[in-house]
């Protein structure tokens, strides 16, 4: 029996083949661009070791891809067949990756929490379930589970600083970004290339409205993250929000153009920067060109597959937004068809498409089509129920935008002005949301007023 670098028993052929798998999941961490290199040697070492199996079929079902969720099966199969030569905690790693090829993320992640309760130095199966709590909105269950294994854990254990990054990220996603900041930042001390610590500290200064502070700390570490992977875009895209809430439009379209959208990507990712940030300017009023022709060329390629709602939303705001209305509809009606065959069946998916996808979904098409009054409906029916489409809060904030947008081209001035009212509230260093909010003052007869918000977003722009 040989060991991981966190003192676990791997069953494998050599050592070798463990640290191969170590550098691996390492390379996972960090959001590396070698994972599959890595993992080509791991297995040139050691094809039949049980957790190499399984790791490979985890980086393929990540992606949400359904070329590669094929080949997740492929590793399954041959996981399931070494699996009773394992230990338990391997076993578990194969129930794990069972339930997500089955496409059931709560018991997947059940099943790696549980492993968590007698193995907390398990990293892999904390950091995938980090991921999938997130991808499916499960904020508190994110944030408790780096409570449970803390106290296992010191800078001692290797990967200490990885933990700490997701621990800094689920804190801000529950609503306390001041306690995650200084994680995040410790961290990155640590690891100055652990990119999704330092996309926690982001969404930190994000939430905390601190415009500059965000700005100066992604740009002060853009060359450690620039030599990561393709995530790294997903930075530049969150300090372009700062960006936008100074009215730096330029600059958003600069970074659109030379940062996370070059040219056109296949990656999930790099979709939902581009989409949602051209929507935010759409409705902004920015004169974006041609930018949303790219964007939806890629997104007409998606009309086949239907895996995660949230992926396939801002693939209909890019078809919807660049003119393709048919086949944004398709990809509506495969939402429809994944809530139908699929809710209630233990696919997670289907219960999000039932619940709330399929709806996001009608209301970007019915903006792209002008049709703000359905917009309205349907948003504020659904709009606190957005949270298990997963992403984060910066990230489905602009289907919140979208309704507003929307009662404010419908003439609901009352509606909007307390949708504003709210928004400035939430988010006090956003110039923009106070000239909407003067704006819909204004259509109430409330001059006086607007004025004054006029001149708090001045302030906010001279600072």
């Amino acid at each position: 029996m040989f060991h991981d670098k966190r003192g676990l028993a791997v069953t494998a052929s050599s050592q070798a083949a463990v640290d191969a798998l170590d550098a691996g999941v390492e390379e996972f961490l960090g959001q590396g661009r070698e994972a599959a290199v890595l993992v080509a040697r791991m297995d040139e070492l050691d094809p039949d070791m049980i957790l190499g199996q399984c790791l490979r079929g985890y980086f393929m079902r990540l992606p949400s891809r359904a070329h590669l969720e094929v080949k997740a099966l492929d590793c399954l199969a041959k996981a399931q067949a070494l699996a009773p030569e394992g230990t338990e905690r391997e076993r578990k790693h194969v129930e794990a990756l069972a339930a997500w090829c089955a496409g059931d993320l709560r018991r997947t992640n059940a099943i790696w929490e549980d492993i968590l309760v007698d193995h907390p130095h398990d990293i892999l199966a904390f950091r995938l379930a980090h991921f999938l709590h997130f991808f499916i909105g499960d904020l508190g269950a994110m944030l408790h589970s780096s409570a449970r294994i803390m106290a296992r854990w010191s800078e001692a254990v290797p990967g200490y600083g990885f933990v700490l990054g997701c621990r800094a990220f689920a804190h801000e996603e529950n609503g306390d970004p001041t306690t995650g900041e200084p994680l995040g930042r410790r961290a990155v001390e640590l690891n100055e290339s652990d990119i999704w610590a330092g996309h926690a500290v982001a969404h930190c200064l994000e939430t905390l409205g601190r415009r500059a502070d965000g700005i100066t700390w992604v740009t002060a570490h853009a060359d450690a993250w620039r030599k990561r992977g393709p995530f790294a875009n997903h930075l530049w895209w969150h300090r372009s929000l700062h960006y936008l809430e100074l009215e730096r439009y330029d600059e958003v379209l600069d970074a659109f153009d030379k940062e996370y959208w070059p040219g056109p990507s296949e990656d999930n990712t790099d979709i939902t920067n581009a989409s949602s940030i051209l929507m935010r300017l759409r409705m902004l009023g920015v004169d974006v060109g041609d930018r949303w022709n790219s964007v939806a060329e890629v997104c007409a390629g998606r009309l086949g597959e239907c895996l995660r709602p949230f992926n396939e939303l801002h693939f209909v705001m890019g078809l919807a937004m660049g003119g393709k209305l048919e086949e944004a509809g398709g990809i509506v009606a495969n939402l429809r068809n994944l809530a139908e065959t699929k809710a209630g069946t233990g696919a997670t998916a289907g219960d999000v498409a039932r619940d709330v996808g399929v709806a996001v979904a009608e209301a970007i098409v019915a903006h792209a089509k002008g049709e703000h009054a359905k917009v309205v409906e349907t948003m504020m029916r659904v709009r606190y129920k957005m949270v298990p489409l997963g992403g984060s809060w910066a990230q489905r904030d602009v289907w919140i935008r979208m309704l507003i947008n929307s009662a404010m081209a419908d003439g609901q001035d009352s509606l909007a002005r307390a949708l504003l009212a709210e928004r400035v509230a939430d988010q006090p260093t956003s110039a923009p949301s106070w000239k909407l909010y003067a704006d819909a003052l204004d259509r109430c007869g409330e001059a006086d007023q607007a004025q004054a918000m006029r001149a708090k977003a001045a302030s906010l722009l001279a600072a």
